[in-house]
């Protein structure tokens, strides 16, 4: 009770001192638990500026201070860990009135924030082009990958993958992109990587890690209309793939299950 009454108290900048709350505490004075506050606040502050380069640099230090702060004093961190502070900073940027003339700016702190987790995910053993090449398509076809631990996939209506690049890259276009875009995330030979995905990559991308087989999602992408594109997906994909336990052998489609069923 005394800890979610401090906290509460912590989050309301016009609260003052925290009154009976730390009476009890020897050597306290009023005004201290303010200045405690501020140095919570700005610690906050910081961590997200660092956390979230490329937006700072979109709105400017100024402004990112003021939607900093103004995220921290609703959003308090959840875990010590603060590396992993600001998980839904970009749904709060979507909500932010005084951030509605950059309606892109939510999609590129999930951008950001993807980024991070994929750094910090867990190690695993990409399947090699060399055993791949041994299977035979049909097999190939039948698997049911399981992607690396770093995997990423971030949509949005905006372009963010190519207004992201402007800012990290010397890398200029000509005209930045209108369209939405869907960006696949990874860390492949301990490199974060940024590419992006053509067209019903983000579905084709769901079905795979839900479990369904190359053929699979590849019949859903043929569907709706990404037959073009599909050899780049399943290139990814494989590119993606982990080594498991279980080997790679012929399995059941999910029809076959069914049927069986």
């Amino acid at each position: 009770m005394w800890q979610s009454d401090f906290v509460a108290t912590l989050k309301t900048v016009e609260a003052g001192d925290p009154g009976s709350l730390v009476s009890g505490i020897t050597g306290f004075k009023s005004g201290r638990f303010d200045v405690y506050r501020n140095n919570v606040y700005s610690s906050l502050v910081k961590t997200l500026k660092h956390g979230y380069p490329v937006v700072t640099e979109l709105v400017g230090e100024e402004f990112f201070a003021y939607l900093a702060s103004s995220y921290v004093s609703v959003h308090l961190p959840q875990s010590p860990v603060l590396m992993f502070y600001g998980e839904n900073f970009g749904g709060f940027i979507d909500d932010f009135t005084p951030a509605k003339s950059t309606p892109y700016l939510g999609g590129i702190a999930r951008l950001e924030y993807e980024r991070r987790l994929s750094l910090h995910s867990a190690n695993a053993e990409p399947i090699s082009s060399e055993k791949f090449a041994k299977i035979p398509v049909e097999t190939l076809l039948s698997q049911r990958l399981t992607l690396h631990p770093s995997v990423r996939v971030v949509e949005s209506n905006y372009p963010i993958y190519s207004i992201w690049i402007q800012h990290v890259s010397d890398e200029r276009l000509f005209a930045t992109p209108t369209a939405g875009e869907t960006v696949l995330i990874r860390r492949l030979d301990h490199q974060i990587e940024q590419l992006l995905l053509p067209s019903g990559g983000a579905r084709f991308f769901r079905l795979i890690s839900s479990g369904r087989t190359l053929e699979e999602a590849s019949d859903d992408a043929v569907k709706n209309n990404c037959q073009p594109d599909l050899n780049i997906l399943i290139r990814l994909a494989l590119e993606c793939a982990i080594e498991t336990d279980a080997p790679i052998q012929n399995q059941p489609s999910r029809d076959d299950q069914d049927e069986n069923d």
